[in-house]
Parts: C-alpha cells; sequence; structure tokens
C-alpha cells in the first residue's frame, strides 16, 4: 500500500496471479484495515503486478473443502470469501480497479466491485467461469455484479462462462475505460481523485444509497448463498472440478 498524492494504491501480490485463499484474504483485509486506520476519506486504486490482476479462487485449496462434504467448513470458508468481497464493495469512499490483465471467476467480481474500473490494452481475458467448473454462482456474488454491470450481462457471463477480450469486456460494462498499459496507473489515479476529501462524506452518503437496494436482496435471500455452498458438494459439481483441477496441474 502507498499513498500517491490525494489518493492510495493498494497493490495485490499475495501469489503470483492472486489466486484467492485464506492467505489472500488475509492480506486484503489487513490493506483494507491499513486504509481505513492511516488515510481516512482518500480514494483507493485497488491493483495487482504482472498480468494477471485476479485468478480467482485458489482451485487447491478449494476444491479439496467441496470434497470432504463439511458443510460448517464451507460455511466458514465462504463467510470469510464473502466479507472480504462486500468490505470492498460497500467501502464508504471511492474505489477505482486498475485492472493490468487476466481477471478471471472471484478475482472479477473483486474488479466489479470497486465503482470505476480502468483496464489495460493488450491481450487479457476476462470471465465469470464459475459454472463450467462445477461452482454456482452466489446469490451475493449475483447481486454485486448486477449492480455493476446489470442484469442482461451478468446473465451473459454467468451462464456461459465464456471468455471476453478487452473490447468485450468494455462493451458488457466490466471496464468503463481502456488505456495504453503506460498509462493505467496515471489514469486509475485521476479517476480516484474525481472525489477530494471534502467531498468524501457525499460520496459515501450517495454510494451507500445507491447500494441499499443490492445490499436489502442479499440480506433478504441467505437461502440461496447455502444453496450454492449444497450445490458445490454435488456429486456431478465434484467432477467438474476435478477435471478443471486436473487441466490447471496439466498446464502448469
Amino acid at each position: 500500500m502507498e499513498r500517491s498524492e490525494g489518493a492510495v494504491i493498494v497493490t495485490m501480490r499475495s501469489n503470483p496471479v492472486n489466486r484467492m485463499n485464506p492467505e489472500f484474504f488475509a492480506d486484503l483485509h489487513a490493506a483494507f484495515d491499513a486504509v481505513e486506520h492511516d488515510h481516512p476519506a482518500l480514494p483507493v486504486v485497488l491493483t495487482a503486478e504482472g498480468k494477471t490482476f485476479s485468478a480467482g479462487l485458489d482451485f487447491e485449496d478449494v476444491f479439496p473443502r467441496f470434497a470432504r462434504n463439511d458443510m460448517d467448513e464451507l460455511q466458514a470458508w465462504f463467510d470469510e470469501f464473502r466479507r472480504s468481497l462486500l468490505r470492498v464493495f460497500s467501502l464508504p469512499r471511492r474505489t477505482v480497479a486498475a485492472i493490468n490483465g487476466n481477471t478471471f471467476a472471484g478475482g472479477l467480481i473483486l474488479a466489479v466491485a470497486c465503482d470505476v474500473r480502468v483496464g489495460a490494452e493488450g491481450r487479457a481475458r476476462f470471465a465469470i467461469n464459475e459454472v463450467p467448473v462445477g461452482i454456482p454462482m452466489p446469490w451475493t456474488y449475483i447481486e454485486m455484479v448486477r449492480y455493476a454491470i446489470g442484469t442482461p450481462a451478468t446473465a451473459a457471463m454467468t451462464l456461459s462462462g465464456q471468455l471476453y477480450d478487452v473490447a468485450a469486456a468494455e462493451r458488457l460494462g466490466v471496464l468503463h475505460r481502456v488505456v495504453a498499459p503506460e498509462q493505467l496507473l496515471a489514469t486509475a489515479l485521476a479517476e480516484a481523485r474525481r472525489i477530494g476529501v471534502d467531498s468524501a462524506s457525499a460520496y459515501a452518503a450517495s454510494k451507500l444509497a445507491l447500494q441499499q437496494p443490492t445490499m436489502a436482496a442479499i440480506a433478504a435471500h441467505p437461502e440461496l448463498d447455502r444453496m450454492a455452498m449444497q450445490v458445490v458438494m454435488a456429486p456431478d459439481s465434484v467432477r467438474a472440478q476435478a477435471s478443471a483441477l486436473a487441466g490447471l496441474k496439466k498446464r502448469d
């Protein structure tokens, strides 16, 4: 984390492609704890290093959890995952994702949890690819993505698992702007600084009001999140997960 003239940059580097596992979530919370303690009211730019913003869930961490068929363990894991993404989504200040590369699954949900998304030109790919690997999209995440990009785009991405290039991601609303890679951070900082510290309270109140229907919908249907946790342990889901993990290991 570093301060940059009226904004704070949080750079994810928990592992080479920011796969989401307990260590990643702990790092994310530590960074935002520091942001809230040390930099009150400043806007935040969230970014990463290399060619990947976040590859999403760490298959080697989560698929064994699913296969153990322990609902208590799974619920505790999901609660922390959910808490991490909702923390970014509902942060009462301006948040800008500077998306440096590939952004998949939970990583894409984290990106769209930010108020503004700036992408870099190039060969990056974007996907909500949970369904093809045997993971249903939890209600909480569907509502977060729906808030960010609308129902038709959310449905298209969720139900197809399709890979999209940068241009398609911009058309879908995943990206608000696309710039040359060398301009990415400067552009994201400029977007963050649109709201000065004297407007922080007005921004926070407006964001809270805008997100209220989404947060209310999330709170109203916890049973749909529980259903998702049950479906990941279904025999066909476990087979899809095993196939996806084998494919990943073969590529590695």
